[in-house]
């Protein structure tokens, strides 16, 4: 039975295309504590912000069909300038130059990933006050 998580925990939205690993994730942010919620590509993760509002943190995978993760954060951080962002992906670093994500300031998570890197990655940004997520440049 789904345990009752009051609303002041941490919120996280898990934004990963790959089913597996998006619920892979939320199970262990959930069994940790936090509110999850979780979309699917870019796309959907706007839908959800939509409804939900900005979230302690955007937990968001780098390469993604539809929106990818960049393009997310740079729509997110125009409505929400402090929103809290770790990226994900288990693609090399220059396919995250491609995606415009390797150059930004934002922590990152390589996947596959174990539970306890996953929750020190989180812990850290969400402890990092001073630090919200950059806005990425535009490359033409």
């Amino acid at each position: 039975m789904p345990q009752f998580i009051p609303s002041s925990l941490p919120a996280i939205l898990v934004v990963d295309d790959q089913r597996i690993a998006r619920r892979l994730a939320q199970r262990i942010l959930s069994e940790a504590g936090y509110r999850t919620f979780e979309a699917a590509d870019g796309a959907e993760a706007l839908e959800v912000l939509e409804l939900t509002g900005p979230v302690s943190l955007l937990l968001v995978d780098v390469v993604m069909p539809r929106l990818n993760g960049a393009a997310l954060v740079r729509e997110v951080l125009e409505r929400w300038p402090t929103q809290r962002v770790l990226y994900m992906s288990a693609h090399p670093a220059e396919v995250l130059v491609q995606y415009q994500a390797a150059d930004i300031a934002t922590p990152f998570l390589a996947k596959p990933f174990t539970r306890d890197e996953l929750l020190t990655k989180v812990e850290e940004a969400l402890q990092d006050q001073a630090a919200p997520a950059k806005q990425p440049p535009l490359r033409s």
